[in-house]
């Protein structure tokens, strides 16, 4: 057993402790091994065919992390694009909940990825849509929709407007996005939150900020407080692959 926790470290060092079922094969442990680690107490399966340490460190983001991994199980996490065709970015409330911003109930990972997908776990939904490279960051390592992405995504799916004024407050308080970026890029969305003025993002901003009692000008004057607690306690807690807490 030791020399199959040798064979599979290089992978559990930089995944988040993880492995993959397919990884593992690839360097020479085979899943009845897999089994046998899993059942001496060595390894726990976080979900099908994806593997973690007993000894790692457990993350708020962990399940996401292993969905991730579980997505293209051959390729080690240092080795895929953000933008990876066989993958996927987190999106939607799930990116929400990565950056830190609002209180959405995330019942389900949600992956935006640029060809359809489906998957036979009842926890993973897709969303098929072309993601531009600025349309990405890195949170603990997971490629993940920007906030101004996010926000966007949430917007065409018509989430609650109050829970939207809240992401929209988070973000730009703890410098995520921009007020005169958000007000040009939303505007679509105009008519679909009450606002008589087709294609005016400014007016839908102060519509929805007005909705949790605050407003552009009073945000703008705001200082800005440290990063979004969230995503601190996510940051804080692990790092990524290959040993980088953020890209």
């Amino acid at each position: 057993m030791r020399q199959a926790l040798e064979l599979i470290s290089g992978f559990t060092a930089d995944q988040w402790g993880m492995v993959t079922s397919r990884q593992a094969s690839g360097a020479g442990v085979d899943r009845s091994t897999l089994h046998r680690l899993e059942a001496a107490g060595y390894l726990d399966r976080v979900r099908h065919g994806v593997y973690a340490s007993t000894t790692a460190v457990v993350t708020a983001a962990r399940d996401e992390q292993a969905a991730w991994l579980s997505l293209d199980p051959a390729t080690a996490a240092w080795d895929r694009p953000p933008l990876d065709p066989d993958g996927g970015v987190l999106s939607h409330r799930s990116a929400a909940r990565l950056h830190g911003l609002g209180e959405l109930v995330d019942d389900r990972i949600t992956f935006t990825t640029p060809r359809r997908r489906t998957s036979r776990d009842p926890d993973l939904w897709f969303k098929r849509a072309e993601l531009a490279e600025d349309d990405v960051t890195t949170v603990d390592g997971l490629p993940v929709t920007t906030a101004l992405r996010t926000i966007l995504d949430l917007l065409d799916q018509h989430v609650d407007g109050s829970h939207l004024a809240t992401i929209i407050r988070e973000a730009v308080l703890a410098n995520l996005v921009r007020l005169d970026e958000l007000a040009d890029r939303i505007g679509p969305y105009s008519v679909r939150y009450g606002v008589r003025r087709p294609g005016d993002g400014e007016a839908l901003l102060d519509h929805l900020l007005a909705g949790i009692g605050t407003s552009t000008v009073e945000l703008a004057l705001r200082p800005a407080p440290p990063r979004a607690a969230g995503a601190a306690r996510l940051l804080a807690a692990s790092t990524g692959p290959r040993g980088e807490a953020r890209g």
